[in-house]
């Protein structure tokens, strides 16, 4: 009786093996992801997160780039790399003049072209997420609100319609953050006059503190949609308006200076000692 069920047992065993061999298991589905990220000065980058599916890095560069090329087909030029977040490694392809700067740059994402190369390579249901540049921008169609969509075998790929409207007068607008910051700095250093040193410092202070709130270090984008600046002018004027906030270090220290002397009273003088005079940082 033992020998029966033992011998059961291995039959069942074996023909299940068989089935798995034979395909008889259905095959497991295949998933994959990327972010399509628009940058300010017209490019794009396609990052792929693909790797463990393909057998070789080569093979996800290469899917990355046939993707990149098919999401934006009158793009200048494609380069594919192969990067790593959080030790896996992915494919991100960097498209350059994606779209057209301007005053109100449009661009028309076709996904049907990348859905077929996705699937042709056994993807069969790729997560998609599209991240703009922080401008007034709209994108439709955007069912799920947080400008992502999946691309499914069977499915209609979505045709994404993206318009930007910058605003290059923001940046003007922040960058008086620095400048009132720096005339605080030295109004409260330099002027003879305690009554007017000490507001002046407040107010390198409050521009240090609103330069965060105000999107200080995104207003460049404003001007590389809009066609003004790109490379590295952009890169200088996007981090311009964040001066705000080391100049605001000085003033901060000369203010809590001002405090302590100010609770611990006048210094007590000696006969040989000469008056101090009101001379600002040299008081």
């Amino acid at each position: 009786m033992r020998f029966r069920r033992l011998a059961a047992v291995a039959t069942i065993v074996l023909v299940l093996a068989v089935l798995a061999g034979c395909g008889g298991a259905p095959p497991r589905e295949q998933r994959s992801r990327m972010e399509v990220v628009l940058l300010p000065d017209g490019g794009a980058h396609v990052d792929l997160y693909a790797a463990g599916r393909l057998r070789s890095d080569a093979e996800v560069r290469a899917l990355a780039g046939r993707v990149a090329g098919a999401l934006f087909p009158r793009a200048e030029r494609v380069r594919v790399r192969t990067r790593k977040d959080r030790g896996a490694p992915f494919a991100r392809a960097e498209i350059a003049r994606a779209y057209r700067t301007g005053h109100r740059p449009f661009l028309r994402i076709d996904t049907s072209g990348a859905a077929r190369e996705l699937v042709a390579r056994g993807f069969d249901d790729t997560a998609m997420q599209l991240r703009l540049p922080p401008v007034s921008v709209t994108a439709s169609p955007d069912i799920s609100g947080n400008r992502r969509w999946h691309l499914r075998e069977g499915g209609a790929p979505p045709v994404i319609r993206v318009g930007m409207r910058p605003r290059p007068e923001r940046w003007y607008g922040v960058m008086a953050l620095p400048a009132l910051g720096a005339l605080g700095v030295a109004l409260a250093f330099f002027v003879r006059r305690r009554a007017l040193a000490a507001p002046a410092a407040g107010l390198a202070v409050a521009a240090a503190l609103l330069a965060l709130p105000l999107g200080a270090g995104r207003r460049g984008a404003d001007l590389g949609v809009a066609g003004l600046l790109g490379g590295t002018a952009l890169d200088v004027a996007s981090v311009a308006p964040l001066t705000a906030l080391p100049l605001g270090m000085p003033a901060a220290m000369l203010l809590g200076a001002m405090a302590v002397r100010g609770l611990r009273g006048p210094a007590v003088r000696h006969e040989h000692e000469a008056p101090p005079r009101d001379t600002g940082a040299f008081w």
